[in-house]
């Protein structure tokens, strides 16, 4: 009997770890975010879809990154969920700024966060692309 309990145990983590697997569209967010992070904004815009890009300039969105930078330096995000519906995905994330380097995509749920924010995903020429500009980008225009 234990023999079967324990086998049991390790069948169903098995299938919980198979069963994790990153769709596309959080691989295109985790991508946008590790070139935030490394300074990389260009393939990061390039990461935004066409309809965003029309309303954000390249330059625009350059100074808004690098006027946050320290903010996504030292950030954490924490994946908590996602909905398809059609050619449409909404992935579900927390942010944790801390002040030391740590590693951006660590699955550990620590207070206090600093916001929740779904990052809106359409599919443009076969690739998923970001539908909003999230954080630490929210917007575009200066602020007065």
């Amino acid at each position: 009997m234990f023999r079967y309990l324990i086998l049991t145990l390790l069948l169903t983590i098995m299938i919980i770890s198979c069963s994790s697997t990153k769709s596309d569209a959080r691989i295109a967010l985790e991508n946008y975010l590790v070139s935030m992070k490394n300074e990389k904004f260009q393939e990061a815009y390039d990461s935004l879809s066409k309809n965003v890009r029309e309303k954000c300039k390249f330059e625009e969105f350059q100074e808004r990154a690098s006027d946050n930078y320290d903010a996504i330096k030292y950030s954490r995000l924490v994946y908590s969920g996602e909905n398809k519906v059609e050619n449409r995905v909404n992935v579900d994330f927390m942010i944790k700024i801390d002040d030391r380097e740590i590693d951006l995509f660590d699955m550990q749920i620590m207070d206090p966060y600093r916001d929740e924010e779904t990052a809106k995903f359409i599919l443009e020429d076969d690739r998923w692309v970001l539908d909003k500009l999230i954080w630490p980008v929210d917007w575009c225009e200066k602020i007065e």
